[in-house]
C-alpha cells in the first residue's frame, strides 16, 4: 500500500469519526429508547472486589478465584475484548502483563511469555477449550490460522510462567488458554462488519438458538481481508481468511452437560519467499507467494458435576491442518484423548479434607511431509505420540489462611521418554484483601519436528549454509521459580506484583560441524528472571486506569563455538490502557505501550497510542471508529526469522466497525 493511499485512507475515516461525533452531538439519549438486551454491563458497575472474584480454570483445572490462585495468571475478560482496538486474537494478548506482542507483517506474529521471542515461542503453549492449537512441526504457534469470533469469547486466561503438571510438555513459560462462550449465552443474531485502511474489510454472522428445553447451538461464519504492509522495497504479506463453525451445549439433566463444537478455515497469507532448490541452488529467487491454509476441527465433551468439589470430565477431539508454501508443505492430523476427575479426600484424624485432581492423556498426531523442499525432512512421515497421567492436590495448612498445592505428572513423548514434572505452590492470605504466594516447578518443551527429523538450505550473501536437525537431541527442560503479591488497597485500587526466576537447561544453540554446514543442538543453559506489575485505578464512575509494567533479563551460557540467538526480548515493557465513559452510550478507549530496544534485532525503543471511539445509537448496536498505531516513534522493525530479513514498518490504520445483535 502506497504513502498516498495511506494518507487518502486516513482522511477518509477521520471524516468519519467526525461525522460519528456530530451525530452522537445531535443525537446524545438514542441508547435508552431501545429495551432490547443490552450489549454489555457497564463495567463501572463492577467492583474491584468482584473482579478478585473472577472465577478461572486454567491454573488448577478446577473453578478458583484469582485472588485464591498461587500463581501468575491475567484474565482478559468479554468486556476487555469489547472496548479494545483489536481485531485478532494476538493483538488482544498486548492487553496481558508479561507477554511480548509484536507483529512481524501483516500476517505474522510473535507471542511470547517471559523471554524466548520469536514466531514460534516453543516453550508457550496455546489452547482454545482445551484444544491445543501448539504445532510440533517449528515447536510454537501459527497465529495466521488462529481465529474465531471474537464476541464468542468468553475469557483469556494467561498464565505466566511453568504450568507443566497441569498442561504438559511445552507449556515451560506459561499457558494461554482461549475459552468461548456457552451456547446458551449466544442466543439470537449477531452481525459485526468494518473496514479501514489496513484492515480492508472484515464481517462476522452468528446465529443462536434452541431445540427442546436443554439443548443450545450456535452457528458462525467470518470472513477478512487484510492489505500488505507498506516498505520501500515492497512487499507481499496480505491476509485472507475465511471460516465457519458451530457450537452446541446440551445439558442433559442437573448433572450431565455434553459440548460438540467444529470449525472449518481456509485463506492465503502472502510472503515474499527466498526460494532455494536444493538441486539447482545457485538459481536461487526470492519470490512473491500465497501460503495456502486449511484445517478443522471436531471436539466433543462431556461433563458431570456430582457435588459442588467433585466432577468428571472427558474430551475427545480431531484435529487436521494443511500447509502448503514453496519451501515447505505440511498436512497433520491429530486424536487426543483427555480425562479428568476431581473429589474430596477426608484423611483420617484430618478435620479439613483435601481436594484431590487427577487425570491422563493420550495424543497421537500424524504428519505427512512434503519431499524435495528447501525445508525437509526424513522420514517424511512421522507419528508422534505423547502419554501423561497427573495428580494434584490442595492441602489446607492453617484453615482459610495457608494452603499447600502439589501435584506431578508423568508424561512419555516418542522423543521424549519419562518425564516428571512437579509442581509445588504456597499460598497465604492474612485477610480478604491480599494474597502471598510462592511456587516452584519443573516442565518441559519437547524437540520440534525439525530440530531433529529436518534441515533447511539457507542463503548467506554469496554462500548457501546448510542448517541440520539432531536426532539426539535432548527436551528442554525448565525450573521456574516465582513468587507474588496480591492487593486491593482500596475499593477502587488493586495491584498485583510476580516475580520469577526460570533455569533452562538443554536449550537449542547452533554449531558449525563441517564447512557451511551448521547442526542444532542442546548445550545452551540459561537465566532468565524478572518480575511485572498491573494495577487498576477506578478514578472515578467514568474513569479507569490500567497501567502494567513488565521487567526481564535473559542470560545465555553455550560451549565455545556455539551460538545461542539473544537480543530478540525487551528488557522493559510499560503498557496504559485507559478506558472512559463520555455518556451512557459513548466511550473512548485508550491504549499506550513502551517497548524497549531490541538490539539482536536492530529494533530501537518505540512508542504506539490505539485509540477507540463508540457510540451506541441502541442498546443493541453499537458503531466504533479504531485508530492503531496513531503515535509511533521512528523506527524500523525486523523480522527475527534468518529467512525473512526485510525491515517492514509499523503501520497506522484507521477502521470503522458495526456490530448489531438482534
Amino acid at each position: 500500500m502506497s504513502i498516498i493511499s495511506i494518507e487518502q485512507a486516513v482522511r477518509v475515516h477521520l471524516g468519519h469519526l467526525c461525522l460519528l461525533l456530530l451525530l452522537i452531538h445531535c443525537f446524545p439519549d438514542a441508547g435508552f429508547a431501545a429495551q432490547n438486551t443490552p450489549l454489555k454491563q457497564d463495567i463501572s458497575d463492577t467492583s474491584l472486589e468482584e473482579l478478585m472474584s473472577t472465577k478461572i480454570s486454567t491454573v488448577a483445572r478446577k473453578p478458583q478465584t484469582l485472588s485464591d490462585t498461587p500463581a501468575a495468571v491475567f484474565v482478559i475478560s468479554q468486556e476487555d475484548i469489547r472496548r479494545s482496538s483489536a481485531n485478532s486474537i494476538p493483538e488482544l494478548l498486548r492487553m496481558a502483563p508479561g507477554l511480548s506482542v509484536a507483529r512481524i507483517d501483516a500476517n505474522k506474529w510473535s507471542v511470547t511469555s517471559r523471554g524466548y521471542s520469536g514466531r514460534f515461542a516453543d516453550d508457550l503453549l496455546v489452547m482454545v477449550d482445551g484444544r491445543t492449537v501448539y504445532s510440533p512441526l517449528f515447536a510454537g504457534t501459527f497465529w495466521e490460522t488462529l481465529d474465531l469470533p471474537l464476541e464468542d469469547i468468553e475469557r483469556i486466561e494467561v498464565i505466566r510462567g511453568p504450568s507443566g503438571t497441569i498442561w504438559g510438555a511445552n507449556a515451560a513459560n506459561g499457558a494461554i488458554h482461549i475459552i468461548t462462550k456457552h451456547a446458551r449465552t449466544t442466543q439470537g443474531n449477531l452481525v459485526t462488519s468494518g473496514g479501514g485502511s489496513e484492515e480492508r474489510g472484515f464481517a462476522t454472522l452468528r446465529h443462536g438458538g434452541k431445540i427442546g428445553e436443554n439443548f443450545y447451538y450456535r452457528l458462525f461464519t467470518k470472513g477478512f481481508t487484510r492489505d500488505n504492509s507498506f516498505s520501500p522495497n515492497g512487499v507481499n504479506d496480505s491476509w485472507r481468511m475465511g471460516t465457519v463453525g458451530f457450537r452446541a451445549d446440551w445439558d442433559i439433566n442437573g448433572n450431565n452437560a455434553v459440548t460438540f463444537q467444529g470449525q472449518y478455515y481456509g485463506g492465503k497469507a502472502g510472503q515474499n519467499t527466498a526460494f532455494i532448490n536444493p538441486a539447482m541452488p545457485d538459481l536461487s529467487i526470492t519470490r512473491p507467494e500465497d501460503a495456502n491454509l486449511a484445517g478443522g476441527h471436531a471436539l466433543v465433551r462431556w461433563q458431570r458435576n456430582s457435588g459442588e468439589r467433585a466432577n468428571t470430565a472427558l474430551q475427545i477431539y480431531y484435529d487436521r491442518t494443511h500447509r502448503d508454501e514453496l519451501t515447505f508443505r505440511e498436512t497433520r492430523q491429530t486424536v487426543d484423548v483427555d480425562f479428568q476427575q476431581r473429589f474430596p479426600l477426608q484423611i483420617p484424624f484430618i478435620p479439613i479434607q483435601q481436594d484431590i485432581v487427577w487425570g491422563g492423556g493420550y495424543r497421537w498426531s500424524i504428519d505427512h511431509l512434503g519431499m524435495g523442499l528447501p525445508i525437509a525432512f526424513d522420514p517424511a512421515r512421522r507419528n508422534l505420540q505423547t502419554g501423561n497421567v497427573f495428580a494434584q492436590t490442595d492441602i489446607p495448612l492453617v484453615e482459610d489462611r495457608l494452603k499447600l498445592t502439589a501435584g506431578i505428572k508423568f508424561l512419555d513423548n516418542t522423543y521424549s521418554h519419562g518425564n516428571f514434572l512437579p509442581n509445588f505452590r504456597l499460598l497465604w492470605t492474612p485477610d480478604a484483601k491480599q494474597s502471598i504466594w510462592a511456587s516452584a516447578t519443573r516442565s518441559i518443551r519437547l524437540p520440534s519436528r525439525f530440530e531433529r527429523d529436518g534441515n533447511q538450505l539457507i542463503r548467506d550473501g554469496a554462500e548457501f549454509i546448510r542448517l541440520i536437525s539432531n536426532p539426539h537431541l535432548l527436551a528442554e527442560t525448565l525450573w521456574g521459580f516465582e513468587t507474588g503479591y496480591r492487593r486491593q488497597l482500596t475499593k477502587d485500587l488493586s495491584v498485583d506484583i510476580a516475580g520469577f526466576f526460570n533455569d533452562y537447561n538443554h536449550s537449542s544453540s547452533e554449531s558449525e560441524v563441517a564447512p557451511a554446514t551448521i547442526q542444532i543442538l542442546d548445550q545452551r543453559h540459561t537465566h532468565i528472571f524478572g518480575f511485572e506489575v498491573y494495577g487498576q485505578w477506578n478514578a472515578f464512575d467514568r474513569l479507569r486506569f490500567m497501567p502494567s509494567y513488565s521487567h526481564l533479563q535473559v542470560r545465555n551460557r553455550v560451549p565455545l563455538g556455539q551460538e545461542a540467538e539473544s537480543g530478540g526480548d525487551p528488557k522493559h515493557q510499560f503498557t496504559l490502557r485507559t478506558q472512559v465513559d463520555l455518556m451512557k452510550n459513548v466511550e473512548f478507549d485508550a491504549f499506550f505501550r513502551h517497548i524497549n530496544r531490541l538490539p539482536g534485532l536492530g529494533i530501537a525503543s518505540y512508542q504506539t497510542l490505539d485509540l477507540r471511539l463508540a457510540w451506541k445509537p441502541k442498546s443493541n448496536m453499537e458503531v466504533s471508529v479504531i485508530g492503531q498505531n496513531l503515535l509511533q516513534s521512528h523506527h524500523m522493525e525486523f523480522a527475527p526469522e534468518v529467512i525473512q530479513t526485510m525491515p517492514v514498518q509499523i503501520q497506522r490504520g484507521v477502521f470503522g466497525r458495526f456490530t448489531w445483535r438482534f
